[in-house]
């Protein structure tokens, strides 16, 4: 399979291919090498694809007339008049999108498979050029000197081209087209795409170029389409961005994932049951190769404590890996809408029964790439410290939801 990187091998997918690992960047988080549109976009189809044209263009020189702040690519210029999406911005994962993690990564690449990643995860050519000054200058492991690399997928990432501030329909009159361009910064272009799911493609759903057993490793999109969810209308944007909060929360959020699924749990005389489904979630559970959701299940003694030779589980998760210079699919356990699945457990001579959902939301990271890395890298350098921070917060991020413990009916 041809490598994300201009169609030859890149560097860190040489070094985790001699472990026998996987490496995300080799399929790439953008698009193919070259400019092409994103595919399948709907309603106003060519201008999405054009806005979504990546790697981006740089944006050129602001009129003359325009402040300091005007001009500025910058989250927290656009913060002074957009402070709520602001706030809500820098808590979410696109504001982490330049993270510790890819940083470190980045550091081992050239500035070509470094653009490659950066189309997503810091998608402005600024960002890019800012990036690879302070490489230059040897900084670029310090976020203080990255310049507005440092600010992930921000504002101007989805919002400006060409100095153009384009986004969706006004929220009192639904107005569409371009509005006082003597306003700040030119006024703004509306655009009913901006509300439809197939604008999160361009970051959201790989190629199916790059397919692993029928299905590219991100495949959200298509998930998506194939799902209650799209025959009712409900895009991306009504459930990542409810009231269009810049939140965008996902696997890594305890509340939205325990509102996407339904957990339901009984006894009888023969052990205790755990169904879980997915009732509300609009792809699959979870979407993507990165995390692993674990439904666990442990008889009790007398005492209430676990007993471990009674443990059981299931895992939710696709589970793929890099072998003999090609991608396999080893398994896909994960729910489709609607779909569910089921942990049993005898009583094994205990009267009580725990149950529980375990969700990893970096577990591919945690326990393959940052491994693989930290083991192949210059212990103690820039890059090392990166992913060891990476991996710190990986291992951090998993949590429980549902605990819940039943009894042996008498």
């Amino acid at each position: 399979m041809r490598d994300h990187f201009g169609g030859r091998p890149g560097l860190f997918t040489a070094v985790l291919s001699a472990l026998g690992l996987a490496v995300l960047v080799s399929m790439g988080h953008a698009q193919s090498p070259s400019p092409s549109p994103s595919p399948g976009l709907g309603a106003g189809a060519g201008l999405a694809e054009e806005h979504w044209r990546l790697p981006l263009a740089p944006q050129g020189e602001a009129p003359p007339r325009w402040s300091d702040v005007e001009r500025s690519l910058a989250p927290r210029s656009c913060g002074q008049c957009h402070g709520d999406q602001l706030q809500q911005w820098r808590t979410s994962l696109h504001a982490g999108a330049f993270s510790p993690g890819l940083v470190g990564q980045l550091l081992t690449f050239d500035a070509e498979q470094t653009a490659s990643c950066m189309k997503c995860h810091a998608p402005l050519a600024e960002q890019h050029q800012d990036f690879e000054a302070a490489r230059q200058r040897g900084e670029a492991d310090d976020p203080e000197r990255r310049g507005l690399a440092a600010s992930g997928n921000g504002c101007a990432g989805c919002h400006v081209r060409g100095h153009r501030r384009s986004g969706p329909p006004g929220r009192d009159d639904g107005a569409t087209g371009q509005s006082d361009e003597g306003g700040p910064h030119g006024g703004v272009y509306r655009a009913a795409w901006f509300e439809e799911s197939e604008f999160c493609a361009a970051c959201h759903q790989f190629p199916q170029e790059y397919a692993v057993n029928g299905k590219p490793l991100q495949n959200t999109l298509a998930e998506w389409r194939a799902s209650p969810h799209a025959a009712r209308g409900i895009t991306c944007q009504g459930c990542h961005m409810p009231g269009r909060k810049h939140l965008w929360r996902g696997i890594h959020d305890p509340e939205t994932v325990a509102s996407g699924v339904t957990a339901r749990f009984s006894a009888d005389g023969r052990g205790a049951s755990f169904q879980l489904s997915n009732s509300g979630v609009g792809h699959a559970f979870p979407t993507y190769i990165t995390p692993k959701v674990v439904m666990r299940a442990v008889a009790l003694d007398s005492q209430g404590r676990p007993l471990p030779e009674t443990a059981a589980w299931r895992d939710i998760q696709r589970v793929v890996d890099y072998t003999g210079g090609q991608w396999v699919e080893r398994s896909d356990s994960r729910l489709l809408p609607g779909q569910s699945a089921t942990l049993r457990l005898p009583w094994k001579g205990s009267r009580r029964i725990t149950m529980w959902l375990e969700v990893y939301p970096d577990d591919y990271y945690d326990h393959q790439v940052y491994d693989a890395l930290l083991t192949g890298l210059p212990a103690g350098g820039p890059a090392a410290r990166l992913i060891a921070k990476a991996d710190k917060r990986a291992a951090a991020s998993r949590y429980r939801l549902f605990e819940t413990e039943l009894r042996r009916p008498d």
